[in-house]
């Protein structure tokens, strides 16, 4: 079943509702990366959470950047996310495991620690925008709800979670709820949104029930809202832009003196994507490809 995301509005149009489902996505990035049951928990609240904020945006090509860095032993987490339902992440430890905390959860508080989250928000027109919050509890979820209040100081909720087993994860994703700019002046709304997501329980256990289906999703946790999908779900997959030709343009940048050292010293390149896990590799010969094309740009006449 194929991941998604799901518009919403609410309470006459006074609230707006996001839905995600990011399970099939979490599973491939696990995949990729060789991530731990505690890094693909994390991990997968951190593309739910970056799609949710990416869906207010304006264009089409528009990206969010979420980025933690942190004192615990997770040591950070990048993820980057678009508004066509693209999103890719990575984290600094994948095969980080601790100690289950009380209760028999993932101890998400120890792995995380101190530290900040840093969200930027680029429209692909103008100069992004960037803003760097603490750390609330480094489950996500709060974390992206403290962003939300400082940066647009617009009541908000950040639901978060996953199921996951023996064999992996079962389902992932996240709903984002918040009171729009022209109702944020009523008490009585933003009192009954507050009221509505603290009877919130379970979640994780819903949005297991509710696969493939996040209008019923909604419905099950904010009935009483009356969430109307504003239109279909659109489709979310993990996807990378990393190419060859990309990574060729960045060994440009090296400079015709270290192409020639790593031709002596390696016999080629090998490049990693972060965001992916895929390698690429060039030859000496492609490298002296390289030095052929920056050796003919430094000769041409002006």
């Amino acid at each position: 079943m194929a991941d998604q995301i799901l518009r919403a509005v609410a309470a006459a149009g006074g609230i707006r509702m996001v839905a995600v489902e990011t399970t099939v996505s979490t599973r491939y990035a696990c995949r990729r990366h060789g991530l731990s049951y505690l890094t693909t928990t994390l991990l997968g609240r951190a593309m739910a959470g970056g799609l949710l904020l990416a869906s207010s945006m304006k264009t089409p090509r528009a990206r969010v950047s979420l980025r933690i860095q942190c004192q615990g032993p997770l040591r950070g987490l990048t993820v980057d996310a678009g508004r066509d339902g693209g999103v890719r992440g990575y984290v600094a430890v994948p095969d980080l495991e601790l100690a289950l905390a009380p209760g028999g959860q993932f101890d998400l508080a120890r792995a995380v620690g101190r530290g900040h989250l840093q969200i930027t928000r680029d429209e692909g027109i103008g100069d992004p925008l960037q803003s760097t919050v603490d750390l609330v509890s480094g489950g996500i979820g709060d974390d992206l709800a403290a962003y939300l209040f400082h940066s647009e100081q617009t009541p908000s909720a950040v639901f978060v979670g996953e199921r996951m087993t023996r064999k992996g994860i079962r389902c992932s994703g996240g709903v984002l709820v918040q009171v729009l700019p022209k109702a944020a002046s009523e008490p009585a709304l933003v009192d009954l949104l507050e009221r509505e997501c603290a009877a919130v329980e379970g979640f994780s256990r819903q949005l297991e029930t509710h696969q493939g289906n996040m209008a019923a999703l909604l419905q099950s946790l904010f009935g009483a809202l009356d969430p109307q999908p504003l239109a279909a779900p659109q489709p979310v997959r993990f996807h990378c832009r990393c190419t060859a030709s990309r990574c060729r343009a960045a060994l440009q940048l090296l400079g015709i003196q270290e192409l020639e050292a790593m031709i002596a010293q390696d016999g080629g390149a090998e490049m990693t994507c972060h965001f992916c896990a895929e390698v690429y590799r060039f030859s000496a010969t492609d490298l002296q490809e390289v030095i052929h094309g920056l050796s003919a740009s430094a000769v041409k006449p002006q």
